[in-house]
Formats: C-alpha cells, sequence, structure tokens
C-alpha cells in the first residue's frame, strides 16, 4: 500500500463503513423475497431495458452460467421473461415483467423512504452537507 496521510487513510475507512452500513440496512427495506443479486439484476433491466444473460453477467462479474441460474429463479417468481432474440436466434433477451416492474418500484419506494425517516429531522446546514457529500460519493463511485 502506499505512504498515505493517516488522516486521509481513517477517513477513507470511515467512509467506507458508513457507505457499507447504509447499503446493508437498506437493502432489508423490501417487502419481496428476492435476494440482493436478484434485485440487482431487476433494477438494471428496469433502467437499460432487455438484455442477454451474457450482457448480464458480464456486468454483474459473474460466470453466464451463473447469471442464467439466477435469470431461472427470477423467470420462475413471475419476475422477468424471457424471448427470442431478434436480431441473434442464438440468443434470449431477459425483460421484466409487470410483476417485475411492481417488486422493482415498491422496494425503491421503500428504502427511499427509509432514508427520507432517517434524514428529516436533518437541518438545513446539514442537509446542504449531505447533499455535497452525496455529489461527491457519487463522483467517487464512477471513478475507475
Amino acid at each position: 500500500m502506499p505512504d498515505y496521510d493517516p488522516q486521509l487513510l481513517t477517513l477513507a475507512n470511515d467512509v467506507r463503513v458508513a457507505c457499507q452500513r447504509i447499503s446493508r440496512r437498506v437493502r432489508f427495506e423490501s417487502t419481496s423475497d428476492v435476494a440482493p443479486h436478484q434485485f440487482s439484476v431487476l433494477v438494471y433491466l428496469h433502467f437499460a431495458g432487455p438484455q442477454t444473460p451474457t450482457h448480464l453477467a458480464s456486468r454483474d462479474a459473474v460466470s453466464t452460467p451463473s447469471m442464467t441460474r439466477t435469470v431461472n429463479c427470477l423467470a420462475d417468481k413471475g419476475l422477468v421473461e424471457r424471448s427470442q432474440h431478434p436480431d441473434d436466434g442464438r440468443q434470449i433477451l431477459v425483460s421484466l415483467t409487470a410483476e417485475g416492474l411492481r417488486v422493482v418500484e415498491e422496494t425503491i419506494a421503500n428504502r427511499d423512504t427509509w432514508m427520507l425517516a432517517h434524514i428529516a429531522t436533518l437541518s438545513p446546514e446539514q442537509l446542504d452537507l449531505l447533499r455535497r457529500a452525496a455529489d461527491l460519493l457519487m463522483e467517487v463511485s464512477h471513478a475507475e
């Protein structure tokens, strides 16, 4: 590890731990029995549209057989459907069903409600600081 300033190392650790704690806690704000890795696929399909299992596997850095098992589980629950790829008959496309969309929207709403309840009592100055921190964390999360 490079020789970093000890205060910077402490800050890096504190930010990482805080993000992990919030992430872990907010994952429980769901009324469905969809596992986090499955929910991640549903959300991606919601925002990106139909995808091949190979693309989904690449995005989540898992093997294609592993993603196929995830897709099969989601299909068994009625949350996704498979259709023939219009340009390549050897491939399938995975897309959300109406029930899959409902699960995504309900879970996101529950998670946002949980977060709102925890920040609603902050002062205007704290909310401004939190807005700036959220912007910075988004920037850090997109850095390569």
